[in-house]
């Protein structure tokens, strides 16, 4: 998996490959939580991507089909405003990302991301095992817009958000 083309001309960035695994994941979390907390100066601000970076690394470990995943923080800095990006990438089979892909299309296009998540809730509700909230979270709990793009077998998820300027001490 290259690194991300929008790598480019950012001010900060972070990319991890590793394994797909539950155990490479939560120590790739530990690493986004202290990088959130260095950069951020608002703690709420961080636990919100934080989230998102759960979320996203959960769900490209468990869905992989390749032998590795990636997650990328990505600082982007205009003039007057910065957007942080959690990008996520994994291989998955082709009945996984037409699934995926009607559940992010859905999600991205929902005018009302709170009530689309409490919809999501009541469907899901006497599904076993299923629940395909994590992502409607991010958007409607952490504020965060959610785009996606499928590439062959590999998706790309990204979370994101306007941010305050990022501290540098």
């Amino acid at each position: 998996m290259p690194a991300s083309e929008s790598s480019q001309g950012a001010s900060l960035f972070l990319c991890i490959t590793f394994f797909p695994s539950e155990r490479m994941a939560t120590a790739v979390l530990r690493l986004v939580s202290s990088f959130c907390g260095m950069v951020l100066d608002d703690a709420n601000v961080s636990s919100r991507f934080y989230m998102a970076a759960h979320e996203l690394a959960e769900n490209i470990t468990k869905y992989s089909t390749g032998p590795r995943v990636s997650l990328e923080l990505v600082m982007e800095e205009a003039e007057s405003s910065c957007i942080l990006k959690i990008r996520a990438r994994n291989e998955a089979s082709p009945e996984r990302l037409r699934e995926v892909e009607k559940r992010l299309f859905a999600l991205k296009t929902a005018s009302d991301p709170v009530k689309h998540y409490d919809d999501l809730i009541s469907e899901t509700a006497m599904l076993e095992g299923v629940s395909g909230l994590g992502l409607a979270r991010v958007r409607a709990e952490g504020g965060l817009d959610v785009d996606y793009k499928i590439e062959g077998n590999e998706l790309t998820i990204t979370a994101h958000a306007p941010v305050e300027r990022w501290r540098a001490d």
